[in-house]
């Protein structure tokens, strides 16, 4: 568990050693605890609304040779959860992609406002008003069919990670919209 608000850290596999399931629950509480204090306050509202005392993040290893996704989220008991898959190769770890961008995308998944928020409309307006969703469909096809909420995930994290870049200011809705968001947590 890590601090306030509680966000479960569950790692999954019976056959890993203790030794790499601990190293494994280290990298990821070193992860999100280099997230801005910020980004707990979010979560803190959401649990509130959600009326739970805290949140589930798993951790579950696969091997190196399987093709998945390094973040997968979803739901637990009806609550948001997020299951990071680092890949394992004996008692190496290797994170496909940097560990606190992925914990970073967990909590901008577990802390979003539920789907009927007005949140999702005003989300919505400032993709449009940068034209967000063109732009990563230019960069990268895959982008072209991403949804809100994924949208969402991936700029949550690159603010949260680098809110003074300069790239934000080619993207001025979607950054106000994200410090209005951040403040909420104030």
């Amino acid at each position: 568990m890590l601090g306030e608000p509680r966000l479960n850290v569950y790692v999954l596999d019976s056959e890993i050693s203790p030794r790499l399931r601990e190293r494994l629950r280290a990298q990821v509480q070193t992860a999100v605890r280099t997230l801005p204090r910020w980004t707990f306050g979010l979560l803190t509202i959401r649990m509130q609304e959600l009326g739970v005392t805290g949140l589930t993040l798993v951790v579950e290893p696969t091997p190196p040779v399987e093709d998945v996704r390094p973040l997968s989220l979803g739901d637990i008991e009806g609550r948001p959860a997020a299951r990071l898959r680092p890949r394992l190769s004996g008692e190496s770890i290797d994170w496909p992609q940097d560990p606190r961008y992925l914990a970073a995308k967990a909590v901008a998944f577990l802390a979003a406002p539920a789907a009927d928020s007005p949140f999702w409309q005003r989300w919505a307006d400032a993709l449009e008003a940068d034209h967000l969703r063109e732009e990563a469909a230019n960069s990268s096809p895959s982008w072209r069919d991403e949804t809100d909420a994924g949208l969402l995930v991936e700029m949550f994290a690159a603010y949260a990670l680098r809110d003074g870049h300069q790239r934000w200011s080619d993207l001025p809705a979607v950054h106000a919209f994200l410090h209005e968001w951040r403040d909420e947590s104030a």
